[in-house]
């Protein structure tokens, strides 16, 4: 699958019209995840830690740091604290 980066989105599928995106705003080097959706047909896929970790893997190759403000990326945060740690914005 194609994870695709651009204006404040990493998504899948159209651009217009994604099957699944994380959103962010951007304040410095810290990118707050505000969204996390994926299309009802394709829930329960793992899709929505597949945008998570490509978030995260973007954050490490570029310096950033993430803030989960949405529940589902707050709880993947708590879950998997060594797997996210480096990126986690203290």
């Amino acid at each position: 699958m194609e994870i695709k980066h651009e204006n404040n989105q990493f998504y899948f599928g159209d651009a217009s019209n994604p099957d699944g995106y994380l959103s962010y705003t951007v304040d410095g080097n810290v990118y707050t995840i505000d969204s996390v959706v994926v299309d009802e047909s394709l829930r329960g896929q793992g899709l929505g830690d597949v945008l998570l970790d490509h978030a995260a893997d973007y954050a490490r190759d570029n310096n950033l740091k993430l803030i989960g403000k949405c529940p589902f990326v707050a709880k993947r945060f708590n879950q998997h604290p060594d797997k996210y740690e480096d990126v986690i914005s203290k």
